[in-house]
């Protein structure tokens, strides 16, 4: 055999087995940027070849396996798919300042941020923002032990072209949302995206992250998030992605001292996402509180792991989780509230509640409490089941069809869990197109 052949059928199988080293190679010929950048990079892509991408016999990973997402990864690399054309982006809200991100990076110059807030690319990091950025990064791996880090964050360290950071000033109160349109295209094979929010102490802010993209659009997405003493962020996630596209995502959250976080998470689209959230409060009297809700309908595979780690004294945690799955769609859910030693009078509940709309579909959930110091007011509970019959007969009995009545239950089930959102635009087109896909579903059997 001559040995081009040979050279291109062992490139082959790199690119189907081990994308990322093709990935690293095409990115280390084209990338620029500091040094710095450049040295966490190949840190990050030797720690990925030292641990390997994880696989289904890690127990976290145990209901959902990432082998769709590199295929298709080393199909792209091939040039198997041509580059989709990018779709215009959802429209943003009204009265909020508005950011667009295309494959991580930033589409367009920013004009006019609002005062006390600052929102920066790598490319235009100016060296008194470095130290900020830099000590972000920084908190994805352990210095004391470097093999624990979380390799799916090393790849996307170690393939990132850009990263955006988010800052505030001391004692600023941000008065207009931040909404932030995070879009992938199968142009970029994976979008890297990274976002870095570093709040002050003492400042608010409200901020709404949108992942939308093409068809076929894979994303591995990483954000690290630190609130400063007496700093309140109020975070809202929603996750729609095209019906084929893939979502990995890391998100990492400080709460220091006093601090508070209010996180609502959404999941509507993509054929795989998996969302890995971890909340550590870090302070005396910091507090978290989240919302979440999916709707695994057709044959969406969605899986939300969350970690809520109280590390410090009267601090306090509260999860509401709701998921819906219908027809051959997979929904997974695993909330983990940790109490650390030291974390005295911690007070922490935990709640989970699906649905099952068809005997095709399939849910599986997994509470967990670990406690390690006494003092603590902590609870979890999850349930999984069908709609309530006694209510479906007394709409019926008011005159509503068997159709209509299961749509208002179930709409009322998730409707819940968008309280929170403070941007009313988003919130009511989020219950807009729930609605509509619910509509479209309610005549299913149970």
């Amino acid at each position: 055999m001559a040995q081009s052949t040979v050279q291109e059928e062992a490139r082959d199988q790199t690119t189907a087995s081990h994308p990322w080293r093709v990935a690293a190679e095409r990115l280390g010929n084209t990338a620029s940027g500091p040094d710095w950048l450049a040295e966490r990079r190949t840190a990050a892509l030797a720690r990925v070849e030292h641990i390997g991408l994880p696989d289904q016999s890690h127990d976290e990973w145990r209901y959902t396996s990432l082998a769709p997402f590199t295929r298709r990864w080393g199909d792209h690399l091939a040039g198997a798919r041509v580059p989709s054309v990018p779709e215009s982006m959802p429209s943003a809200p009204t009265g909020v300042f508005s950011v667009d991100i295309v494959d991580g990076m930033l589409s367009a110059p920013l004009l006019a941020t609002p005062p006390g807030l600052t929102v920066q690319s790598l490319q235009h990091l100016g060296p008194e923002w470095r130290a900020r950025a830099e000590a972000l990064l920084g908190t994805a791996v352990s210095p004391a032990d470097p093999s624990s880090s979380d390799s799916l964050v090393d790849l996307n360290t170690a393939l990132l072209n850009d990263l955006i950071l988010i800052t505030t000033d001391p004692g600023a109160s941000v008065a207009m949302p931040i909404h932030i349109r995070l879009q992938g295209t199968a142009a970029s094979a994976v979008c890297q995206t990274r976002l870095l929010v570093d709040l002050a102490a003492g400042s608010r802010l409200t901020l709404s992250l949108e992942f939308t993209g093409t068809a076929g659009v894979l994303v591995n997405a990483v954000s690290q998030v630190r609130l400063g003493r007496d700093s309140a962020l109020n975070l809202v996630r929603v996750q729609a992605l095209p019906d084929d596209g893939m979502l990995i995502e890391s998100t990492s959250i400080e709460v220091n001292d006093s601090a508070a976080v209010t996180i609502t998470s959404v999941d509507l689209g993509a054929q795989l996402s998996r969302q890995s959230l971890t909340v550590r409060l870090a302070g005396t009297g910091a507090s978290a509180n989240l919302h979440g809700l999916f709707l695994a309908d057709g044959h969406r595979h969605i899986d939300n792991r969350t970690r809520l780690q109280h590390e410090a004294p009267s601090t306090t945690s509260r999860e509401f989780f709701r998921g819906i799955a219908d027809d051959h769609g997979h929904g997974v859910f695993n909330g983990k509230i940790i109490v650390q030693p030291g974390a005295a009078g911690s007070n922490a509940a935990l709640t989970n509640r699906n649905l099952l709309l068809t005997t095709t579909a399939e849910i599986d959930t997994k509470p967990e409490l670990e406690i390690y110091v006494d003092d603590v007011r902590c609870s979890h509970g999850a349930t999984t089941g069908q709609l309530d019959a006694n209510a479906l007969f007394y709409l019926q009995s008011r005159g509503l069809d068997l159709s209509t009545a299961r749509q208002m239950l179930t709409a009322a089930f998730l409707r819940d869990s968008l309280t929170s959102i403070p941007l009313p635009e988003l919130r009511e087109r989020l219950e807009a197109h729930l609605e509509s896909r619910l509509q479209a579903k309610s005549g299913a059997a149970p």
